[in-house]
């Protein structure tokens, strides 16, 4: 382990503590996020998702780095008495696939949204395919964080 032991009492380093607790803010954020779009308040809408973007960003950054200092998510959980078992690997892999799946919608649609709404955002044409992919990303990203809960639980208190 390279970083400093994690506060919650499992072999979690600190990083990984605050990643899973992390899930535990971002997926209510999300919620109200998606409840003030559909609400009409763009601007909150639009607020609320670059802030959790540039807050993913950072600690996704960090946890990728972790990861890749410590040998990998295979390594750091070495020490469960669930390693190697098909259980946690199925949620290692099923975690990393809706992580991924959740960037790769949610990044790039963040990005063309902020181009493609007006300051301040009102609807247009790009709003289906906005809905469409937000949603689609949302319910990645809410599979990504609900994946990330057990997995920490096997991973690094079991």
């Amino acid at each position: 382990m390279i970083l400093p032991a994690g506060f919650l009492g499992t072999r979690g380093d600190i990083l990984m503590d605050i990643v899973v607790l992390s899930f535990l803010v971002i997926l209510p954020v999300l919620v109200i996020s998606w409840r003030f779009a559909r609400a009409g308040e763009y601007r909150r809408h639009r607020g609320i998702q670059v802030s959790v973007a540039v807050v993913l960003a950072i600690v996704v950054a960090l946890f990728e780095a972790d990861l890749k200092l410590s040998g990998g998510i295979f390594a750091l959980t070495s020490q469960s008495s669930y390693a190697g078992t098909n259980l946690l690997n199925g949620l290692i892999y099923g975690h990393m696939l809706v992580a991924v799946g959740s960037a790769l919608v949610w990044v790039p649609l963040v990005i063309i949204s902020l181009r493609k709404f007006p300051k301040p955002p009102v609807p247009n044409e790009f709003g289906p395919t906005h809905r469409i992919l937000g949603t689609l990303g949302m319910l990645l990203m809410m599979a990504s964080g609900l994946s990330a809960l057990p997995l920490y639980y096997l991973g690094f208190a079991a």
